[in-house]
């Protein structure tokens, strides 16, 4: 198999991540919540050969370890360069999804030195008060109880959002939540808890922001280009939360011209 599994050790403890050998500077990707980096296979196949792909279970998620207490986005940032440091990653192109464009852009902006682009899909650009009104609104994971009632509530909720059902993606969506109950909160605590839009403006590599024209952040991909006329942009297609597996094809595309178009510079 071309996209194969792994583990590195780092000081807090170990984080699972998918591989595929290449040649090139490698691209990085960070997934959505409570998705893991299985969420990337499909990208990650149609990409083989053209370069070192990598993808991390965000701790807290998949196989990696699970991070004490409430971690800041500095914390999760620092994660993540633990792992490039083990693995002799040294810069990188990342394409983050969702929940994982917080963690790359903190990333970015602290570590300029190790990112050379950023290809961000489906962007929270949020003011302090959309913030706390996202914090209010999202709903707890539901914990375990002695009937099991939560397990099918996280089935609804899952299924929920789907526009049809797709039994094969909505079961991994729902193991993910499954797996994540602790996770889950702690990534969206301190997605919640960063001003985003401060981070982004510390960013100095290359940007090439995406979205699903029926992603719930649409309108805020409009935002980020209103602010950031400089920055590269595609709409995808209607691929919702999901476009790494239903939109893969023009994902792999929209990441690929950009790259090209980054490293010929």
């Amino acid at each position: 198999m071309a996209v194969r599994k792994a583990y590195v050790d780092t000081e807090w403890g170990q984080m699972h991540f998918r591989v595929v050998r290449g040649d090139g500077t490698p691209l990085v990707m960070f997934h959505r919540t409570p998705a893991s980096s299985a969420s990337f296979e499909s990208l990650m196949t149609l990409m083989v050969g053209e370069r070192p792909l990598y993808a991390f279970d965000t701790p807290g998620f998949g196989q990696s370890f699970d991070p004490p207490g409430m971690p800041s986005i500095a914390d999760y940032a620092a994660y993540m360069r633990a792992a490039f440091d083990a693995l002799g990653l040294d810069r990188v192109h990342i394409f983050a999804h969702h929940t994982g464009t917080h963690f790359a852009t903190e990333l970015a902006a602290a570590y300029p030195d190790r990112v050379a682009a950023l290809i961000l899909n489906g962007i929270a650009y949020l003011t302090a008060e959309e913030r706390e009104k996202f914090r209010a609104t999202v709903a707890p994971p539901k914990k375990p109880d002695p009937e099991g009632r939560y397990a099918a509530e996280t089935w609804t909720t899952v299924a929920g959002l789907f526009d049809e059902f797709d039994p094969d993606l909505t079961h991994a969506e729902f193991l993910g939540a499954m797996r994540a109950i602790t996770g889950r909160d702690q990534a969206f605590n301190a997605v919640w808890d960063q001003d985003y839009p401060a981070t982004l403006d510390r960013v100095t590599c290359p940007v090439l922001a995406t979205c699903a024209e029926n992603d719930m952040l649409r309108p805020f991909f409009d935002r980020v280009l209103a602010d950031h006329p400089e920055f590269k942009s595609e709409l995808l297609g209607p691929a919702k939360f999901f476009t790494p597996e239903y939109d893969a094809e023009r994902t792999a595309a929209a990441i690929r011209a950009f790259l090209t178009d980054v490293e010929s510079r």
